[in-house]
């Protein structure tokens, strides 16, 4: 079926591009126009590892959070454990709802973590560093300047 996804984007991206950006003149709406067609660019190019990048991040934090249970309160532990349920891995905004759920409990449960800093706290830091190597999609991607 046409338009896929991918030309969905590339369909936005050169419209911004070819049509819109020669008509802005003025510098920061020009800079904001430019960041917004490089996150298309950056979209269109990792939209295929999303799943996969989710999957891996709400599993790893579900591990930390597993470590984390020992030093949290009852309640806490207990939304961690009802999170676990599974869910359809190719729905992708089930998959996004998962990781905004498990990041969030991660958030309740840094305080604690963050007092120990034993186990808990290492794999946390090592999510953290991880993720920022795996995230599949950059704002700060732009494009290429405009050649004179």
């Amino acid at each position: 079926m046409h338009p896929t996804v991918t030309e969905q984007l590339d369909g936005l991206r050169r419209i911004l591009a070819e049509a819109v950006a020669p008509e802005v003149t003025a510098p920061y709406p020009a800079e904001i126009l430019g960041s917004v067609i490089g996150a298309l660019n950056a979209l269109q190019a990792n939209r295929h590892t999303f799943p996969a990048f989710l999957r891996w991040a709400t599993e790893t934090t579900a591990g930390v959070l597993e470590t984390a249970k020992p030093l949290l309160g009852v309640a806490l532990a207990a939304e961690i454990d009802a999170a676990k349920a599974g869910g359809d891995p190719t729905d992708l905004a089930a998959l996004e709802t998962r990781q905004v759920l498990a990041r969030r409990l991660l958030a309740q449960a840094m305080p604690a973590i963050r007092a120990e800093r034993g186990t808990a706290y290492a794999k946390m830091i090592a999510l953290f560093r991880e993720r920022t190597e795996r995230f599949p999609f950059s704002m700060a991607a732009r494009p290429p300047a405009k050649k004179a």
